[in-house]
């Protein structure tokens, strides 16, 4: 699915821009400056710009913490909605927030309050995120947002209450957690659950909690699934949904235990859905249970097996069978 992997390259080109800047020198210019070594404290005002390597932050108001033995910068905090940036050959990323914390130890750099984020190529917006907490840690190599979670790119936007991605030095992106009232958009196409994981490795998510997933394909047609957890593999091209499975397409209703949906490879649409453990299907006024039954789309039909019970209504309530005189 093209929304999975919109959304694991937002996280890869976020993470990797302030990781080798935290490690560098830092310069600072204001208008007042007061140095208190013997507390260990700086004090900045007045149009402060602090550089860090090739991060450039721009605030009213900063203070500065000094590693007591070393007496160099350990932490560096900026007030009243300070603006970060970095710039690098066509691509541009800021960072706006109420305070921003950068620290020169643990190699973080933390935003809390209105954060945003940007990457820019060619000063045209290509990424946003926007939360309550923003943080980035350049050793662990995780990057975390809390608090509201709103992801823009390209077509697609997610909800979350938090999210996370761990990233390794080549920029590949192992794991993708978006946890919390979870609700990703693309188009008219939306999945929603409690959490979210992508593994790129296996080229596989997972949602689990109260998920459903409603995709409109071109001609219209839509394939709604409802489940407690929903996997899909995009090797093997298939969905399994597993407790209180429902399904819906065209004509079809279908609920079961279990159910494994595979996609047709040139069409992008399902083909065949399998259920396992007690099932039933409807399609309009008749109905089959089973305790395995596989539905094709084309041809339109399907077999079921084990304890088979089928009911066909005649359509007329009014017309009635009596063999009792």
């Amino acid at each position: 699915m093209k929304l999975i992997k919109k959304i694991s390259i937002t996280f890869i080109s976020i993470a990797l821009t302030m990781g080798a800047a935290l490690c560098a020198d830092v310069v600072i210019e204001a208008a007042q400056q007061q140095i208190n070594v013997d507390k260990n404290k700086g004090y900045f005002s007045g149009d402060v710009k602090v550089s860090i390597g090739d991060v450039m932050v721009k605030s009213p108001r900063a203070e500065l913490d000094l590693e007591p033995k070393s007496k160099k910068p350990s932490l560096a905090v900026f007030f009243d909605n300070p603006y970060a940036f970095q710039d690098k050959d066509n691509k541009k990323h800021e960072i706006k927030a109420n305070i921003m914390k950068v620290s020169l130890i643990n190699k973080t750099l933390r935003a809390e309050g209105h954060t945003q984020s940007i990457m820019m190529k060619d000063r045209q917006p290509v990424i946003t995120i926007t939360s309550d907490i923003q943080e980035y840690n350049t050793v662990t190599k995780l990057m975390q947002a809390n608090g509201s979670v709103i992801v823009h790119y390209q077509d697609v936007e997610t909800f979350s209450d938090s999210a996370s991605a761990i990233i390794d030095k080549g920029g590949e992106i192992h794991n993708l957690k978006l946890i919390g009232n979870v609700v990703m958009k693309e188009k008219s196409n939306i999945l929603k659950g409690n959490k979210f994981e992508y593994k790129p490795k296996t080229q596989e998510y997972q949602m689990s909690g109260n998920t459903s997933t409603d995709i409109t394909f071109e001609d219209g047609s839509r394939l709604h699934v409802k489940a407690r957890y929903q996997q899909y593999n995009k090797n093997s091209n298939n969905m399994i949904a597993g407790g209180n499975v429902n399904i819906k397409y065209k004509d079809y209703l279908a609920s079961g235990p279990k159910a494994q949906v595979f996609i047709d490879n040139a069409t992008g649409k399902p083909n065949k859905v399998v259920f396992t453990g007690r099932s039933k299907i409807t399609q309009n006024a008749s109905t089959v249970e089973a305790d395995v039954i596989t539905m094709t789309m084309n041809p339109k039909e399907f077999n079921a097996t084990g304890n088979v019970k089928t009911s066909i209504s005649g359509g007329n309530s009014d017309d009635k069978m009596e063999f009792m005189p």
